[in-house]
């Protein structure tokens, strides 16, 4: 089963060991798809959860699950996948080379 979620809360406690007191942030979430699959006898097997749907709403720089909950509250983690997405000068050069190429074929 796929779904979309959306949630928002206030950060009004602990978060062991990333806030280990609270921050009084509120936190809004973007969309994000996650889906539920179901074992023969009807129970939870797979919950997935995190694949941001648009990364422009919300306060978690566009990040879903517990990495966008982090950023909000000023807690993130210090590797570039709990980063909000940058664009890097790698991918700037093949988009500006892509449209450069776009322009003379026309």
């Amino acid at each position: 089963v796929w779904y979309i979620a959306r949630g928002s809360g206030t950060n009004t406690g602990p978060l062991p060991p990333f806030a280990p007191t609270a921050t009084n942030v509120k936190v809004t979430n973007p969309p994000q798809a996650c889906s539920l699959t179901f074992n023969k006898d009807g129970l939870v097997s797979k919950y997935t959860i995190g694949y941001v749907i648009d990364r422009d709403v919300g306060n978690t720089g566009g990040l879903g699950g517990l990495y966008g909950i982090l950023y909000a509250i000023g807690r993130p983690l210090p590797f570039p996948e709990a980063q909000p997405w940058k664009k890097s000068k790698r991918y700037a050069v093949f988009n500006a080379l892509g449209g450069l190429l776009q322009k003379l074929s026309n």
